[in-house]
């Protein structure tokens, strides 16, 4: 039920929208009526719906398509910094099954910094994996995954359009995850990573890179991962203890 009107009209049109927003009349990816439908649907001037529609987009509520119209925005998917976790893990953990694209699976050279990262002779070939990241048939992020060639080669064999890497490292190989080390950082999408998220280029990106250790601490696989930063997000909880 929309509140009684009250002055300014934005204001009331705005919370109305907001109001079958939250009750679920226009789902997240829905398209909202057009603003001559809402003009005559609710008697309002062009000014006043325009006006309450810019609020609600700069709230993150809605978003505008050129030339396609104004949709609901899908919540961010939230990943809590609290454990060492897999994007399976963390959309399992919301009762969404996660699915994957694969890439490139492919030995290589390498690079310098993932060298030193995992402490390689500048000379030693290393596993690369490269997969889109989907939840709720969206790509979310891609991942960029650097691993121990002997474990690599092995992973290859698994079919990785299909099952998560850590599942298979852990249950099928038998190597304890013990902890990792990350790094979080912004960043503008090129244009291949805006093909491969769908995206538009130079939309933000929150980007994470992970060195992960196994049980006796070897560094055996370093990934950076490409997450949109309309769709995801990171939470942490911090405590401070008086003394």
């Amino acid at each position: 039920m929309s509140p009684a009107r009250y002055s300014p009209l934005y204001h009331w049109f705005a919370e109305t929208l907001r109001q079958q927003i939250a009750q679920g009349r226009y789902q997240p990816g829905d398209a909202l009526p057009t603003e001559h439908e809402l003009m005559q649907r609710y008697a309002l001037s062009c000014t006043t719906v325009r006006r309450a529609v810019h609020d609600l987009a700069r709230e993150g509520l809605i978003y505008r398509k050129a030339g396609k119209g104004t949709f609901v925005k899908r919540a961010k998917l939230e990943e809590h910094l609290l454990r060492l976790t897999s994007f399976a893990e963390e959309m399992q953990s919301r009762n969404i099954t996660p699915q994957f694209k694969l890439i490139t699976a492919a030995m290589r050279p390498a690079p310098p910094d993932i060298a030193r990262a995992l402490k390689l002779d500048s000379t030693e070939k290393i596993f690369y994996i490269e997969r889109v990241q989907i939840a709720d048939r969206e790509p979310i992020a891609v991942a960029q995954g650097y691993w121990l060639a002997e474990i690599g080669e092995r992973l290859a064999t698994f079919d990785l359009h299909r099952i998560p890497l850590y599942e298979i490292v852990e249950n099928e190989f038998h190597i304890a995850l013990n902890e990792a080390e990350e790094s979080i950082a912004a960043q503008i999408a090129n244009a291949d990573l805006a093909r491969k998220l769908k995206i538009a280029p130079r939309a933000p990106l929150l980007v994470r890179r992970r060195l992960t250790f196994n049980g006796s601490l070897r560094a055996i696989e370093f990934t950076t991962t490409f997450y949109r930063a309309d769709r995801y997000e990171y939470k942490v909880r911090l405590a401070r203890h008086g003394g």
